[in-house]
């Protein structure tokens, strides 16, 4: 009884293998874990670290560049505010030019005005000295007695009055004439003092242009240092930023090279006819993936799917390699989307089963060409037309043929 129970389970065990056959990118059953026929390769604990430091090393590129950022908006900022100040220097210069020559203007009609006070005073001086003269000599020839002879010496009333008159008229003339010499004076002078007042207002605009401008050139030297010290951050914090993309490309190709050398540690014993794809049921669809689930995200990036596409087209025919990473020269199916989306910059997992967890969730009936389709123990690109383009296996190589439903679809994953 014990041994019809043996050979039953024997029996069981051997069909289970041959069913699932080469699931896993030509492993064996024993190459993988099965759940669900999905592939998990056990990580070193180098892998391990790896990930770990490229994953800190991204989140600090990030935050450095939110830094860098910040510090060229910092930078623009005071760039404007040092245009700005210029701005403003220029017009004080330019207000200041023509203060100058208004001053010019002003001190030569001060000059002008010296002369022509000093012409009326001499011109006054002139009067003032003949009419000292005519008086004195008038006063010297007794005045009194030369109104007496001009009335007795007349000839007649008429002549009498005449000479009385006469000596009136020269007071008078003389009183006259020294009254307005007095007033051209006057009013040379009050000349005078407005222009020293318009002088003194021009002299205080100077003086403050002058310190206006002292203040903007203090203040545009203070934004220039400000200018230079943001252009030394941004150096600076650009240097961390490409430590921290070397560290991330560093950690990558190690994360690379420990998954390729899991992938050929598992090939070692997997079948070299291996035709791509994990076992299961062809044309079924994981149930958070299946048509009508209404998953149908808008574009992402700026690259188009059918960019992908013609992108990955051009490597039909190429060979398949376990672990290798060139499309032209041999790739597995992982290391095929991998490459592909490398080439328009979009980062991806390395492994098959990865690709579940990147971009975002799309329902059948809304898939794509671009969309990355994983399977167990597989990833292929949808080419559009219901066919997938892929690395396929060893015996077929990269090959656009077969249909997007060749196995259990596990996932539809958009990253465009």
């Amino acid at each position: 009884m014990n041994q019809k129970w043996t050979r039953a389970i024997c029996t069981v065990l051997t069909s289970a293998l041959v069913f699932t056959g080469p699931a896993v990118e030509g492993t064996t059953f024993s190459g993988y874990i099965n759940s669900g026929l999905e592939k998990v390769y056990a990580k070193t604990q180098k892998q391990k670290d790896a990930e770990k430091k490229k994953s800190q090393a991204e989140q600090n590129l990030k935050d450095k560049k939110n830094e860098i950022n910040g510090l060229k908006d910092q930078q623009q900022t005071t760039a404007d505010d040092i245009k700005n100040k210029s701005a403003k220097l220029d017009e004080i210069l330019a207000a200041q030019k023509k203060l100058q020559k208004d001053i010019t203007n002003k001190q030569a009609e001060i000059e002008q005005n010296q002369k022509d006070l000093a012409a009326a005073q001499e011109k006054q001086q002139e009067q003032y000295d003949a009419m000292k003269k005519r008086i004195q000599f008038m006063y010297e020839n007794s005045a009194e007695d030369n109104i007496w002879t001009a009335i007795i010496e007349s000839n007649g009333i008429t002549d009498m009055l005449n000479r009385i008159e006469y000596v009136s008229d020269v007071y008078d003339s003389d009183r006259a004439l020294m009254d307005s010499y007095q007033a051209a004076v006057e009013q040379v002078k009050e000349i005078g003092t407005k222009l020293d007042n318009d002088m003194n207002e021009l002299t205080a605009m100077q003086d403050d242009y002058e310190k206006q401008q002292a203040d903007v050139e203090a203040a545009i030297v203070a934004l220039e240092n400000q200018k230079e010290q943001y252009a030394s951050q941004i150096a600076q914090a650009q240097q961390q930023a490409d430590n921290y993309q070397n560290i991330i490309t560093a950690q990558g190709k190690i994360i690379q090279e420990q998954e390729a050398a899991a992938a050929r540690a598992n090939s070692s014993s997997s079948s070299p006819s291996y035709d791509g794809g994990g076992a299961g049921k062809g044309g079924s669809i994981a149930s958070d993936y299946a048509a009508g689930g209404g998953k149908n995200p808008g574009a992402s990036t700026g690259v188009s799917g059918s960019s992908v596409v013609s992108y990955a087209m051009q490597f039909v025919g190429n060979p398949y390699v376990w672990g290798g990473n060139s499309l032209t020269n041999g790739v597995d199916c992982s290391g095929f989307v991998h490459e592909v989306y490398a080439h328009f910059g979009i980062s991806t997992p390395r492994y098959s089963q990865a690709f579940k967890s990147v971009g975002q969730a799309v329902s059948f009936d809304n898939i794509q060409p671009g969309d990355v389709v994983v399977y167990p123990g597989h990833v292929a690109i949808y080419a559009g037309g219901g066919v997938i383009v892929e690395a396929q296996s060893t015996k077929a190589g990269i090959t656009a043929n077969r249909s997007v439903q060749c196995h259990t679809i596990l996932a539809i994953r958009r990253l465009v």
